[in-house]
């Protein structure tokens, strides 16, 4: 074809045929443009084509390791919740002056226990990496890096605003209590996806029954009624425990609202 070509070209210019040759140079010119043109259109429509092929995976799979996440902090704020419930059941054992009991035990192991999640961040790293106007729809865009960059940050191990719980806790309880060791004491909690049984037996390595249990024995539990550092440690802990409870609501109510919008936007596929 381009032999073609140069032969009608080096004719006229032999035959002396100058205005004829310039129409047909720009005609050409025209051609080779459109033809430029075409082959650009082309290669958007493709990319375009795949980039929306592709933001349909990548919703997908971020709506897996979102619900990952949620599983996650549904069972935090079931734990955050249970430290609740035990510290305001210490203080009436207080104010009430009752005499302890074994099962008291498990008020304090949950008075202490706190929890973070650890996010999988590996699909919206992906987007990121894509751009996020990979993703069409504003409002998956806006509150997913809420979530990713603001929210759990927030409640990730090292960057809460408030101090950890256990650690809070920590040097108190090296002097003041110590393990609960009796297997014949039951606890069971329902988490959202899972029931937690204690005293779990197993067998060690040389075939002998053995138990894990939980639980925190105080060593003079008269004398922890009266002391003033205890119940502030109860009134602080009880503060950032209620905070925490409410970021961990708020993270749940954006994860709910996100993955509402991914679905609708994957059933107009």
């Amino acid at each position: 074809m381009i032999k073609f070509f140069r032969n009608i070209r080096q004719n006229m210019i032999k035959e002396n045929k100058v205005s004829k040759y310039l129409l047909y140079a720009i005609g050409e010119i025209l051609l080779v443009v459109i033809g430029i043109i075409i082959a650009v259109q082309i290669g958007n429509w493709n990319n375009k084509v795949n980039r929306e092929k592709l933001e349909k995976v990548l919703l997908a799979q971020i709506k897996d390791e979102l619900s990952s996440i949620y599983g996650d902090i549904e069972s935090d704020l079931h734990i955050l919740e249970l430290g609740t419930r035990s510290n305001f059941r210490i203080l009436d054992y207080i104010q009430e002056n009752v005499s302890y009991a074994d099962s008291m035990c498990f008020d304090f192991y949950w008075l202490a226990k706190d929890e973070y999640i650890y996010p999988e961040a590996s699909v919206y790293v992906r987007i990121k990496e894509e751009g996020l106007d990979i993703i069409k729809n504003d409002s998956i865009k806006h509150i997913l890096q809420g979530l990713y960059e603001g929210d759990f940050p927030r409640i990730s191990k090292g960057n809460s605003f408030y101090p950890d719980i256990e650690a809070y806790f920590s040097e108190y309880y090296q002097k003041h209590f110590e393990p609960n060791l009796e297997n014949s004491l039951k606890f069971e909690a329902t988490f959202p996806t899972d029931t937690i049984q204690f005293p779990i037996e197993f067998k060690d390595s040389q075939g002998q029954n053995r138990f894990t249990t939980i639980g925190f024995v105080p060593l003079d539990f008269e004398a922890l009624k009266k002391d003033p550092k205890f119940k502030m440690l109860l009134n602080r802990t009880e503060n950032y425990r209620y905070y925490k409870r409410q970021r961990y609501s708020g993270v749940k109510h954006g994860i709910e609202m996100v993955l509402r919008i991914i679905d609708k936007e994957l059933a107009n596929d």
